[in-house]
């Protein structure tokens, strides 16, 4: 399988496929980064909300391969309007950590699995308190495309009256080589997200995402996104949102 293949090769032929959050899209694949490698990602994410109501700024990311599948990390993004939107459960500046274990490798029946734990420090704007995240994730290859499944539970340390304590979002996605000229360089990725609003009687979330990510050099890749809120409360809806941004593999 051709995905399969560029997970068997070294390091550096991972850069490309390895799906983290926000590298453009929700989905992430149950891969940690290689043993010893350190990969760094920045970018820049613009909102479209109601009028006068959108919302802009960068992002940074740190992973490091810790052990054999393990990866821990940490990231921080940075919003405008963080009065606003902290009640709406976008932090600006929240430190989050993070470990990744493999569970279980890809074989002939199984998918791989593996088990995400991130703890979100009130460290930005208008943030009120230490918060849980917990993801499970699979991902299954096939020839040239992979399938990919994700469920976050997500437990706040500090709520409002109108918030909701416990959140839940399920992602599905996948990623597809796209083979200009036979090479290997451009990775299409999409997925779909349902979530729980924040918000105490709030409609649903759901919101549909696309993106590519471009290999510029052995260890470098940029990646661009763009998504959609198609369902959710009217004044808080993302109509839509557009990254860019780069990563790096040392």
């Amino acid at each position: 399988m051709v995905l399969g293949t560029i997970a068997a090769e070294p390091a550096h032929g991972q850069v490309l496929s390895d799906l983290e959050r926000e590298r453009p899209v929700r989905i992430e694949d149950a891969r940690p980064i290689p043993y010893r490698a350190l990969s760094g990602s920045i970018d820049w994410t613009y909102t479209g909300r109601e009028p006068q109501l959108n919302d802009y700024g960068p992002g940074f990311s740190l992973l490091y391969g810790a052990a054999r599948n393990l990866e821990i990390g940490g990231n921080i993004r940075y919003v405008t309007r963080p009065e606003r939107n902290s009640h709406r459960g976008i932090s600006s500046g929240d430190l989050f950590l993070h470990a990744l274990y493999a569970l279980k490798a890809e074989d002939a029946l199984w998918p791989a699995l593996a088990v995400k734990v991130a703890v979100q420090f009130p460290t930005g704007l208008d943030s009120k308190g230490t918060d849980l995240h917990v993801t499970a994730l699979a991902t299954r290859s096939f020839e040239g495309f992979r399938l990919h499944a994700n469920f976050i539970w997500t437990h706040l340390g500090a709520i409002s009256a109108f918030q909701r304590r416990d959140l839940y979002e399920g992602v599905a996605g996948t990623d597809i080589l796209i083979h200009p000229r036979g090479r290997t360089d451009t990775l299409a990725v999409a997925d779909v997200a349902i979530r729980t609003n924040p918000i105490v009687g709030g409609t649903g979330i759901v919101t549909v995402e696309g993106g590519l990510r471009q290999k510029i050099g052995i260890q470098t890749v940029l990646f661009a996104g763009a998504g959609s809120d198609i369902r959710g409360e009217h004044a808080d809806r993302a109509r839509y949102f557009v990254r860019l941004g780069v990563t790096h593999r040392y």
